[in-house]
């Protein structure tokens, strides 16, 4: 009867965890849809001549960008920190109609990007120190997609080297996430191509 009760504690406390890991997947896919329909958003009432919207729409990102940093490492909140207040004085600025051009709207938006590639790297590397591959896969995997977003919004070809160095950290993170067989040295070598393209990229559109 107690052997019942303890198979059955453990099935049950098995899925729990199993559910909140799939939960957790779906809250970062999620994440990443909603601010890039944010910005979408922001970039069209900013065409339409409806810069209320528009201003409400960044100001939104703002407020999504200060959540993640409350997250975030000490590395990584520093530079949301840094892209929340641009995207904040953006939104004021944009609802007085002082922002002439589109593209000054685009740039804000890509070192957003930037800055939410260079934490979810940070992310990635911690947990894969941590032995938490799930976690250091999943971490790589919005830090490669925020990272493309970037070079989008930035418009910006993405080179053929870091074209590789994106996909090979893509197969990195789904191996990652599938607790596949992997070398730390392969692993380290990955992490830190990764993060050198998401410096390299924030360093380009810096508006220092």
């Amino acid at each position: 009867m107690h052997r019942h009760k303890f198979y059955f504690v453990v099935t049950v406390f098995t899925l729990i965890v199993a559910g909140i890991f799939a939960w957790t997947l779906l809250a970062a896919a999620e994440s990443q849809s909603s601010i890039e329909q944010t910005f979408q958003k922001a970039k069209q009432k900013y065409l339409d001549k409806n810069m209320n919207s528009a201003a409400q729409q960044i100001q939104k990102g703002a407020s999504f960008v200060k959540t993640q940093a409350e997250k975030a490492s000490d590395k990584g909140k520093e530079k949301l920190d840094a892209s929340a207040k641009e995207l904040e004085k953006l939104a004021d600025d944009v609802k007085k109609g002082t922002v002439t051009s589109v593209r000054k709207i685009e740039d804000a938006f890509a070192r957003a990007y930037a800055a939410l590639a260079f934490d979810s790297h940070i992310k990635s590397t911690q947990s894969w120190a941590k032995n938490q591959k799930e976690k250091a896969g999943d971490a790589l995997d919005s830090a490669n997609k925020y990272l493309e977003h970037g070079f989008t919004w930035a418009g910006q070809k993405i080179e053929k080297g870091t074209k590789e160095v994106i996909r090979k950290s893509d197969e990195l993170s789904q191996t990652l996430k599938k607790k596949g067989s992997l070398l730390a040295e392969e692993v380290g070598k990955g992490l830190k191509n990764a993060g050198d393209e998401i410096e390299k990229f924030g360093k380009n559109i810096s508006p220092n």
